[in-house]
């Protein structure tokens, strides 16, 4: 067996090539990897509101003609450090509501807002849901929902499913 003298392993130009590589899939990946966190930190108000929507209307069907308060309906909102949620602009809901007429029209409003900044959804943006009596014979509510984020648009970018829920509840017609 001969051996070489020469000692063998990475030339510089091959290690320069490979942190060359790595800087350009660190650069590409680490700021779609803080996107996805950001859009899991508000898939919670898509299913908050949900739950709201899902609770009101079970009240609804239960007892025709009323919009019940958070309390009444069984609606426990989310406790967590990034959003807070207010029912009819009380934080945490409002303990001493119980219920609202449909005919009277007020809004039984369920209200989020971020306590920290989303990517580029600045800090106190505002998903909004409003419920009010429909004039649709088949649902007895609709949900109007809104999002206030300024100029950027970017709160709906992150939250695009919330915008749907104002639809849930109302029939297309099939062609």
């Amino acid at each position: 067996m001969k051996y070489s003298s020469t000692k063998s392993g990475f030339s510089l130009i091959e290690l320069m090539i490979v942190i060359v590589i790595m800087g350009v899939l660190s650069a590409i990946a680490v700021p779609k990897l803080f996107g996805q966190m950001a859009k899991a930190k508000a898939s919670e108000l898509y299913s908050s509101a949900g739950s709201y929507i899902h609770l009101q209307d079970t009240y609804n069907a239960e007892y025709q003609d009323r919009i019940g308060s958070w309390k009444i309906i069984g609606y426990i909102m989310p406790s967590n450090k990034d959003f807070k949620y207010y029912e009819d602009n009380n934080e945490g809901g409002n303990p001493a509501a119980s219920t609202v007429s449909v005919d009277e029209g007020e809004p039984a409003a369920w209200k989020a807002v971020n306590n920290v900044p989303l990517n580029d959804c600045n800090e106190g943006s505002i998903w909004q849901m409003d419920v009010k009596a429909s004039n649709n014979k088949a649902f007895n509510l609709e949900y109007n929902v809104s999002i206030t984020d300024g100029d950027n648009g970017a709160c709906h970018t992150i939250t695009r499913h919330f915008s749907g829920l104002d639809s849930h509840n109302k029939i297309v017609d099939a062609p």
